[in-house]
């Protein structure tokens, strides 16, 4: 499996704002500038297959609507296009698209083939394209927000902790993944977000296991702890399903360049 951090950062940061990228083909989150980074970085748009959404803050879903005008204005999809998120996706894009572009989503819904599957409080899985998803409720300042635990065919399993402080769903992540990425905003914890002082007891309880901190705050430049690594907006990694966790440079990615 490999990672691609599009950007790592929170609001007030020069970072882009916090999304992933797997195997060319499954996004998590689509923040502000998140498609366009991806553009600058050679990755077509049209390759993202399922795109996951943690929760409706703008900072992680506002560029729905460009991802969606990538794939269904510019050409046509020959498969579905599998949207994963919280209870009322559906009804929030049609709502983007009114305010924003009227009359687009009518236009583009045939080119796109849209499957939407919501996920209330409980969370609840889904499996397809050579993916499990499991969905878990966290704890964020939003009626519903979401977790993900992805494992690909090779039992390569990758934990993504969206926007949250630390609860239940997130040790569970942190136990059952291969690598951890999670919410960093701040030193200490406030305000619906982890920090630091939260993923350096989880890195002490679990050492054999790499974390990666995004959605980061000005404040947090850096850790001690050795299985601590903060990624870059723009850099990818290649996740083994032992754990084993290697920098590719994205030059070289075999997917990138296909």
């Amino acid at each position: 499996m490999q990672v691609h951090f599009v950007g790592t950062g929170s609001i007030f940061h020069d970072r882009l704002s916090a999304s992933a990228l797997l195997d060319d083909k499954l996004l998590i989150d689509t923040p502000n500038g998140s498609v366009k980074a991806m553009r600058r970085e050679r990755i077509d748009p049209a390759t993202v297959d399922l795109c996951l959404i943690t929760h409706f803050h703008a900072d992680h879903f506002f560029d729905i609507i460009f991802l969606l005008m990538e794939q269904g204005l510019l050409r046509k999809r020959d498969r579905e296009l599998i949207l994963i998120g919280p209870t009322g996706f559906a009804e929030r894009v049609a709502h983007l698209f009114e305010i924003s572009y009227p009359g687009t989503w009518e236009k583009i819904q045939p080119n796109l083939q849209p499957r939407f599957v919501e996920f209330g409080h409980e969370g609840g899985e889904w499996s397809g394209e050579g993916y499990r998803i499991r969905a878990l409720p966290v704890e964020h300042t939003t009626p519903i927000a979401l977790g993900y635990s992805i494992t690909d065919t090779a039992g390569t399993v990758f934990g993504y902790t969206g926007d949250t402080v630390l609860c239940p769903s997130v040790e569970q992540l942190a136990d059952t993944s291969s690598a951890l990425a999670l919410d960093t905003s701040f030193l200490s914890s406030k305000v619906g977000h982890m920090g630091l002082d939260d993923v350096e007891r989880l890195a002490d309880d679990h050492p054999g296991l790499t974390l990666f901190p995004t959605h980061l705050g000005e404040e947090v430049t850096g850790s001690d702890r050795p299985n601590i690594v903060f990624p870059e907006d723009g850099q990818t990694f290649e996740l083994g399903s032992d754990g084993t966790v290697t920098p590719v440079a994205a030059a070289v990615s075999a997917l990138r360049s296909r």
